[in-house]
């Protein structure tokens, strides 16, 4: 599998992951307007960008990640095979869960280790 289709797939991965936490945004939006109508102020006042821009990112590298976990790189992950639904929606779905997921795979992949305190 060539470079540039391994880069293809990260992209798309990527943009999965973004769609998952769009999602996860709208959701989030339906709620805070819900909030602010109870307060009887603008949306736009409880609305802060950065973490909206924060949360897409996150959504992004998910969407990255998940797509290095369940392939292999030696097929089209996104081809003709059967599971091509399977493999997308989970994507999506990662991107939606972002900071769960991405904190999952820390913790599964990564060693703990345990310094001694009483030195």
């Amino acid at each position: 599998m060539s470079t540039q289709t391994v880069l293809l797939q990260l992209l798309l991965g990527g943009l999965l992951g973004l769609v998952g936490q769009g999602i996860r945004l709208i959701v989030g939006m339906k709620k805070l307007n819900d909030e602010a109508s109870a307060q009887h102020i603008k949306l736009a006042e409880l609305l802060v960008t950065s973490k909206l821009v924060m949360g897409l990112l996150i959504g992004f590298c998910a969407g990255i990640l998940a797509t290095v976990s369940i392939s292999d790189f030696k097929t089209e992950l996104f081809g003709n095979s059967a599971n091509t639904k399977q493999n997308i929606l989970a994507i999506i779905a990662a991107g939606y869960a972002g900071t769960d997921f991405i904190e999952g795979l820390i913790k599964k992949h990564i060693p703990t280790t345990t310094t001694n305190t009483n030195n």
